[in-house]
């Protein structure tokens, strides 16, 4: 979770302010080669909101924006603290227009849906399979950002109960639509 509360001042920039402050939590571009943009980030499973009721604390005004067009080739779950619930919790991870004004869900669990707490055990990973990861140049998977018509941030949440305890590192590799080259005449 990012600050407790920020503000926007003059120009556009976002600032934190409170007692409470953890950068872990936003995701960060970590590498990639040739066109593969990855970032990472961790996701304390006790601070979700439930995913059909999402609001904008949910959102870190810092978060990593995929742009609208990207093909997500690969996602991947590491716990890195062992998930607790008091009763059967799932988790759901997916994308959401990247503007704060309003929240707008691309697709609340185009990442992974129902990942249960026997799925994330520490020392295993787990392969995320939403209706948004697998693309290659030739499937048919949808790009983000097709459903909220805008640039996308990355939002966990739960179904079913919360979380008691637990952390992951979620990885995310996509492809950002580029220009691949340009000729210029002399």
């Amino acid at each position: 979770m990012g600050r407790n509360a920020t503000w926007t001042n003059d120009d556009g920039l976002v600032v934190g302010f409170g007692t409470r402050t953890n950068d872990n939590e936003v995701s960060a571009v970590v590498g990639g080669k040739s066109n593969t943009v990855v970032i990472r980030q961790v996701i304390d499973l006790a601070d979700l909101e439930d995913t059909d009721s999402i609001t904008i604390a949910s959102f870190s005004p810092n978060a990593h924006v995929i742009p609208r067009g990207s093909f997500v080739k690969r996602a991947t779950i590491q716990a890195t603290v062992t998930p607790t619930t008091g009763s059967t919790s799932l988790l759901d991870i997916g994308f959401y227009d990247a503007d704060t004004s309003s929240i707008t869900v691309d697709d609340a669990d185009g990442i992974d849906a129902d990942v249960t707490l026997a799925a994330m055990t520490i020392g295993d990973m787990v392969d995320c399979n939403g209706a948004l990861v697998g693309a290659t140049y030739k499937s048919t998977v949808l790009a983000v950002g097709a459903t909220s018509d805008s640039d996308v941030v990355v939002i966990a949440g739960f179904e079913t109960a919360a979380f008691t305890a637990g952390q992951i590192i979620l990885t995310v590799e996509y492809i950002p639509p580029t220009v691949v080259g340009r000729t210029i005449a002399n």
